[in-house]
């Protein structure tokens, strides 16, 4: 009867170390089939807008104040209220770091604001944005955007009082974040 129960046991093992290898080998399958259908669903109409990862393109003249504190306050919100949408800060004459009062103040309200640096707006970013935003400038494209630029104009310079023009910035981006959330 121990011989039995030995032979049974080795059976027993040897059916489960057979199946746990076809299992192992079925899931692995299955990872490739749910990544090839993710990666071709994900696959753009090069001519249409993505539904996923929509950007939001905040522009100031210096791309480093009120355009990096209308962007830092949009990411943090949308991404509160899972909304599919990102947002960039960018300038038409873009300074080389963020204004020390804009650093101090995004830090001062519990934003890592490293690696964060002021960029040139470019053509293909304004025609492939969501929504355009301005700060008192023009955009510096001869194109015309298919999407209308709204202006944020008369927020108050972050130089004068970083909470003023914050709150003035975080109250429009509340105001943009609701009617996104209704689109």
């Amino acid at each position: 009867t121990q011989s039995q129960s030995l032979g049974s046991c080795n059976t027993l093992f040897t059916i489960f170390k057979t199946n746990h290898y076809m299992f192992r080998k079925l899931i692995l399958a299955s990872n490739f089939v749910f990544l090839f259908a993710f990666l071709a669903v994900g696959q753009n109409n090069p001519g249409k807008k993505s539904n996923s990862n929509r950007v939001i393109l905040f522009v100031c003249e210096h791309g480093a104040a009120r355009s990096t504190i209308a962007a830092a306050y949009f990411n943090k919100l949308a991404k509160e209220k899972r909304l599919d949408y990102t947002a960039v800060f960018r300038g038409t004459d873009p300074d080389t770091t963020l204004t020390p009062g804009t650093a101090k103040g995004l830090i001062k309200d519990s934003f890592d604001i490293s690696g964060w640096t002021p960029k040139l707006v470019s053509d293909q970013e304004i025609k492939e944005a969501y929504k355009i935003i301005t700060f008192d400038c023009k955009l510096p494209t001869k194109d015309s955007s298919s999407i209308a630029v709204e202006q944020w104009d008369g927020i108050p310079p972050i130089s004068k009082d970083y909470a003023v023009a914050r709150n003035q910035i975080a109250e429009k981006v509340n105001h943009l974040i609701n009617e996104l959330q209704k689109t």
